[in-house]
């Protein structure tokens, strides 16, 4: 357990801190990922230095409450770096940031295991101490005589002053421990001193200096300073700790370096031998005069107050530690000194020190109030001034189950239609029937903006998604020494947040190929007339009800003609059929299964899984893919999902007195035609529609069904990709919102439908999965 945390957390506590933990220090490492990359590319913005520090420091900060030595350790390193880089001391360049993503890698790898299992491997100290050492080699390159103990990556209890330092002020407080007689057997026996100076924000990672301090090993003497001479009042933050503390430990050094394992950063160690002899008592000198502040003086008269107070003797040594406190910070000496009190001691320790300060120095004793949030040091809530906070962090399954209830409504409320058709058709009730039409109407209504709440929670913008993609493409250009800039644009569009992370391995596929087929050498690049670093575009917007993300470089292109010689090479079609493609088409082979263009197999193509994984991937969440290319140009590659993927809008139709949905999304248009308009083409039908020629397909004999005679042909005209189909049907139902069910068991690979929905009625409805059909 970290210094700070009072005891052993439950054991639901502790696994909500630790999940808050590491939910948090993910979004901080992709924060300090985005800004390395940004300062690689301007190594002089200052945003980004800051933003970069801030996120290894809170990283640092979070790590504290656990139990994560290395990777504490590796973080602070890190910390030191960049410290040295915001003071203008050091200067990034691309080695540096290759050292530093890698390490984020690590810290990335350890928060995984520690999210798994608790805890980090001790083996893992290794690693952490050769990233510490790579990075202090850089820190020791510009001052190799500036390291002081406490200040770089191998502080703390692994670079701890060798035992014949001295602190300067140790002799002195032993010699005033061995006057005071503090312990049995404490003057003549060795031990440690430790100056600790915690960090100005330590209260928000969960570190309580005091009690660290209190609760060191063999404590034999203590002192507690301001390190900087304490703010006026209107400057004055609680929150802040300035506080400077210094400690003799009469115990084993490397049990008190075990005390301190959580903060090397904040803490010195040195050896302290046996204290010299005490000096004959003498009559002291009288103590000088001391002004407190007007503050101290507030809270030495809250303290008599409190201990005034009836009921509150058990919380005397409370009191006596906060007038310790208060003595230390104004630098006065405390006639409690560190035994136990009790309360008439306490009592006369507070009037003592009151005495001590001259009154005419006062002149503010009655001052303001105490800042609002807490005593001195201490953490506590925002001001009042502050504004409420209006975020509201659920987790995700919680939404997900909003979401299916609202489904279910929807379902249920699909029965409404039934039910008046029964009340008009079966008991003959038009009055009955119009007024359960008005109810379903307004409990429409309601169901609609419901569903298109809970929707907009699950809503996310692709910025989360796109994220990630600048050190991907970063990372595989330098590996392949090519220059490419990527764009982003469009971060702020938003889809569902199950569509969002259904792209992150479609898109990844997209731009691995681009980078590896499409993209140029720089010195390929300048030989064709083109810049020497090559754009890749990453462009996401919503139209209608999908959202689309175009990935587009300017590359080299796709070779239409190459495509067919390695399609039939590769026997994925034959040499006849490659021949009539057209080269918009022939572009289209890329998505075969098994196929691709690279002549040997590497860790980023050659597999034949790329785009084909790219193609199942969207259209398994009803989406579709495709790809333009520009020979010499570029590529473009568009994927289109549906923003939402928990209800499905589908239109109902009639086969053999069976109902069938097909999804909403590829009807165009709707028709009855005379058989006479339809066209036979040798073995295929056709219909002249609007002066465009319209193949023709058949549901019935698609379904291995007899075809029927009727005197109009009910045609559903279809958009699948880039082709326009007509579908001949019995009749036309109905529009209706659906939760669609995929099959499972031994139908999950029944092929031809997409699942299944709960009719109103309680009908079950097989919803045809038309692109594998057609």
């Amino acid at each position: 357990m970290a210094p700070g945390m009072d005891g052993a957390l439950a054991g639901s506590e502790a696994a909500e801190l630790a999940a808050s933990f590491v939910e948090e220090s993910l979004a901080l490492i992709e924060q300090a990922n985005a800004a390395l990359l940004t300062l690689e590319a301007d190594p002089d913005d200052r945003e980004a230095i800051n933003a970069l520090f801030r996120s290894v420091h809170s990283i640092k900060g979070a790590a504290g409450l656990f139990d994560l030595p290395a990777l504490i350790h590796l973080v602070h390193a890190g910390e030191d770096l960049l410290g040295a880089v915001r003071d203008g001391k050091l200067r990034v360049n691309a080695a540096m940031v290759d050292e530093l993503l890698a390490g984020l890698d690590y810290v990335t790898r350890w928060i995984g295991m520690f999210q798994a299992h608790g805890a980090l491997p001790p083996e893992k100290m290794d690693i952490a101490r050769r990233f510490a050492a790579a990075y202090r080699a850089r820190l020791d390159a510009i001052a190799p005589a500036a390291a002081t103990p406490g200040a770089g990556p191998e502080a703390g209890p692994e670079a701890v002053p060798e035992p014949g330092v001295r602190h300067a002020w140790a002799e002195a407080a032993r010699a005033t421990l061995a006057g005071e007689g503090a312990g049995e057997g404490a003057p003549d026996t060795a031990g440690v001193s430790v100056e600790y100076t915690p960090d100005e924000g330590c209260f928000f990672s969960g570190e309580d200096p005091l009690r660290v301090a209190l609760a060191t090993p063999g404590l034999a003497w203590l002192d507690i300073a301001p390190r900087e001479a304490w703010p006026e009042r209107a400057r004055f933050d609680p929150y802040a700790c300035n506080l400077r503390i210094r400690l003799i430990a009469c115990a084993d050094r490397a049990e008190v370096e075990h005390h301190f394992r959580y903060m090397p950063e904040s803490v010195t160690l040195a050896a302290l031998g046996p204290a010299p002899a005490p000096e004959p008592e003498s009559a002291a000198a009288p103590a000088p005069a001391i002004v407190l502040p007007p503050l101290a003086v507030e809270l030495l008269e809250a303290q008599r107050r409190a201990l005034a107070m009836p009921g509150r003797q058990d919380q005397v040594e409370d009191i006596a530690a906060v007038v310790r406190n208060i003595a230390a910070s104004c630098a006065m000496p405390c006639p409690l000194g560190v035994d136990h009190a009790d309360a008439a001691r306490v009592s006369a320790a507070i009037a003592a020190l009151l005495d001590a300060t001259r009154a005419a120095s006062l002149p503010d004793a009655a001052a303001a109030p105490l800042p609002e949030g807490g005593p001195v040091g201490g953490a506590g809530g925002a001001s009042r001034g502050e504004a409420a906070e209006r975020t509201l962090r659920v987790e995700q399954g919680k939404v997900d189950l909003l979401m299916n209830l609202v489904g279910e409504l929807v379902v249920a409320k699909n029965a409404l239609p039934f039910l008046a058709r029964d009340a008009e058709m079966r008991f003959n009730s038009r009055e009955l029937s119009r007024e359960i039409k008005d109810k379903y109407a307004v409990i429409d209504r309601i169901t609609r903006q419901m569903q298109n709440a809970v929707m907009d929670i699950r809503m996310m913008p692709v910025s989360d998604l796109f994220k990630r993609f600048p050190r991907l493409v970063r990372d595989i250009a330098r590996k392949q020494d090519k220059l490419v800039r990527l764009e982003i644009e469009g971060e702020s569009t938003e889809a569902d947040k199950n569509i969002i992370e259904a792209l992150a391995e479609p898109l990844t596929h997209i731009l691995r190929n681009s980078l590896d087929h499409g993209i140029e050498t720089p010195a390929q690049r300048l030989a064709h007339g083109k810049a020497e670093t090559a754009t890749i575009r990453l462009v996401a917007f919503q139209e209608g009800d999908s959202v689309v993300i175009d990935v587009i470089d300017d590359g080299r292109g796709i070779d239409p003609e190459q495509l067919r010689i390695k399609a039939v090479e590769r026997g994925l079609i034959d040499a006849e059929r490659a021949a009539q493609l057209a080269d918009a088409q022939a572009v289209q082979l890329v998505f075969l299964p098994g196929f691709s263009t690279a002549e040997t197999i590497s860790d980023l193509s050659g597999r034949g899984v790329g785009m084909d994984a790219v193609r199942a991937a969207v259209e398994r969440f009803g989406g579709a893919v495709s790809l333009e290319s520009r020979l010499g140009q570029g590529v473009t590659v568009r994927l289109r999902l549906p923003l939402s993927m928990a209800v499905t809008r589908v239109l109902t139709v009639e086969l053999a007195g069976q109902l069938y949905g097909v999804p909403m999304d590829l009807v165009v248009e709707t028709v009855r035609l005379d058989p006479g308009a339809i066209r036979r083409l040798k073995q295929s039908e056709a219909v002249v529609l609007r002066d465009q020629v319209i193949p023709i397909a058949r549901l019935r004999r698609l379904l291995g069904m007899e075809d029927v005679a009727t005197p109009l042909e009910s045609v559903l005209i279809l958009r699948i990709g880039p082709a326009t189909i007509g579908l001949v049907i019995d009749d036309f139902g109905t529009g209706m919102d659906i939760i669609l069910k995929p099959f499972s068991g031994i139908l999950a690979n029944m092929s031809g439908f997409s699942g299944t929905a709960v009719l109103g009625d309680g009908r079950v409805l097989l919803v045809l999965n038309l692109k594998e059909i057609l």
